[in-house]
């Protein structure tokens, strides 16, 4: 039986798409063993994976923070420019043209904050889901391409990590099978 701290090192390397190879290495445990902890924390597995990417969602909303910040001091200097400005010294139409760019940069990025909800389970259904609700706010007009297009990349990576585990699942069924028929066979001879 393995120790708890073993348990949590093999969701966090399985989370980070490691091989068994890599972990059995690592953790200096046997195949079998990693077969079973994989069968038996599959979900803990999806959700630290999950969890993983949220952490990288929130890495990107911070740094769009900055540039929302950024881009509306620069606005502000650019108005108070425009305030001060003799129009019969001055090209206004320059910094007029700057105003209007700015404004429009800051526009796109705006962002409806996420709406508070429970999380979202690992399933093909919890996936359909969050496709749908991405595609009423794309229709809706609430989020912008660039954000819709970081949801699409979360999505299809939660996507694939489910399919990961099935198919895991299924080549370790299908193993496990194997070896007993093989057994079995060895036994009759």
């Amino acid at each position: 039986m393995l120790d708890t701290l073993t348990k949590e090192q093999f969701i966090t390397l399985r989370a980070e798409n490691k091989s068994y190879t890599q972990i059995m290495k690592e953790l200096q445990i046997g195949k079998n063993s990693c077969i079973k902890l994989n069968a038996e924390l599959k979900h803990d597995i999806a959700a630290k994976k999950a969890e993983r990417i949220q952490e990288l969602q929130q890495q990107y909303q911070m740094a769009k923070e900055a540039r929302i910040k950024k881009l509306g001091s620069t606005l502000q200097r650019i108005d108070a420019a425009l305030e001060m400005a003799d129009l019969s010294e001055m090209a206004p139409e320059r910094l007029l043209d700057y105003k209007l760019k700015y404004e429009r940069a800051l526009k796109e990025e705006y962002v409806d904050p996420p709406a508070e909800s429970a999380p979202v389970e690992i399933t093909p259904e919890g996936i359909a889901e969050l496709q749908m609700d991405l595609l009423t706010r794309i229709k809706l007009g609430t989020t912008s391409g660039q954000q819709a297009q970081l949801e699409i990349d979360v999505i299809n990576g939660l996507q694939k990590s489910y399919e990961d585990l099935t198919l895991s699942e299924k080549v370790e069924t299908l193993r496990t099978l194997l070896e007993d028929r093989s057994r079995i066979t060895c036994k009759d001879i």
